[in-house]
């Protein structure tokens, strides 16, 4: 389990706090990690990433067999859906894997499953809110794409409230391994740079068979450009999650991951009309989702940025903090 770092203390003999530690206590350290544990958090990474492409190739030959296609996955039998719809549990059954063979040998941080401050959950589904619309409202105010406003209604609401409720348990399950052991363990290894490339690149690969081959690619763009965009702007993505894990823990990833889905699928695509560059500039694999992505990272790691510690691990700091190693 995790353990609170706070630096501060009543007595004048204690130590000066370390200027990566935030003033408020958000950052939850673990401690320096023991020379043995660096070799079991490898081995950990590794036995996930393992398990993670193994469940993966098993769900995407299902689906091969299945003749399932993903922009239509309401078509597909019994056996391609639970395929499918499995594919998100399999971060968290790998995490669950790595972490019972890794068992005894161990002793770094938890999955983060701890309870946050509300502040910031409030970020959380601030930041998601602001950059699926930003993106999208950049693609209406350029005529890449139509705003449907007859669409306007009470569903817009919800789509950014109770509509995110049902992607909850969808995104625990992905970053429960993602954030939760991925990124948590890497940060006890290496610098942020690393955390932040080999967790959103490894989080974003994990999705390229559903464009590849189950019919998951955008219209209207060769298969490469949409893999090409849709890596970018997960790996923009993760970058601010793995700061809210570091920070936080497990929840507010979670609540921001499922908001960006319920944004996109239930206030932006009914309220977009289709035109002939649409499929270039919106939605999750378009470039003003990266643009979007690239300004939103920028802004959140300027509040919020992972720093290196003297050790090499990877901690949340705080602005005067903001250096990434």
């Amino acid at each position: 389990m995790t353990t609170l770092s706070n630096p501060r203390s009543n007595s004048r003999s204690d130590p000066a706090p370390d200027p990566s530690t935030t003033p408020d206590a958000e950052r939850v350290d673990a401690g320096p990690p023991r020379r043995g544990d660096r070799p079991a958090a490898r081995t950990e990474i590794a036995v996930f990433l393992g398990t993670v492409a193994v469940l993966v190739t098993g769900t995407t030959a299902i689906g091969l067999a299945e003749g399932v296609d993903v922009s239509r996955i309401d078509e597909a039998g019994a056996l391609g859906q639970a395929a499918m719809y499995g594919q998100a549990a399999v971060p968290g059954i790998a995490a669950l894997v790595a972490r019972r063979v890794t068992r005894g040998r161990s002793r770094g941080a938890g999955l983060g499953f701890r309870r946050p401050p509300l502040r910031a959950l409030g970020r959380a589904w601030l930041y998601a809110v602001a950059t699926v619309l930003g993106a999208a409202g950049l693609v209406w105010a350029t005529g890449l794409a139509g705003f449907a406003s007859g669409a306007l209604g009470p569903q817009v609401l919800l789509g950014l409230t109770v509509l995110v409720v049902p992607y909850l348990l969808l995104a625990l399950a992905e970053d429960v391994g993602w954030r939760g052991l991925l990124v948590t363990r890497l940060a006890e290894i290496a610098g942020p740079r690393t955390v932040v490339l080999v967790g959103g690149l490894a989080w974003s690969a994990f999705h390229w068979p559903l464009m590849l081959v189950l019919g998951g690619a955008p219209d209207g763009v060769p298969i490469w450009f949409g893999i090409l965009t849709f890596t970018a702007g997960g790996t923009l993505l993760g970058a601010v999650l793995a700061s809210m894990q570091l920070r936080w823990g497990i929840w507010p990833g979670v609540l921001a991951h499922a908001v960006v889905n319920a944004t996109a699928y239930h206030v932006v695509a009914p309220l977009t009309q289709e035109r002939p560059l649409t499929g270039w500039f919106a939605s999750e694999t378009g470039l003003m989702a990266v643009l979007a992505g690239v300004v939103g990272v920028v802004v959140w790691w300027r509040l919020h940025p992972l720093v290196r510690t003297p050790d090499g691990r990877t901690v949340a700091g705080d602005r005067r903090s903001d250096r990434l190693g």
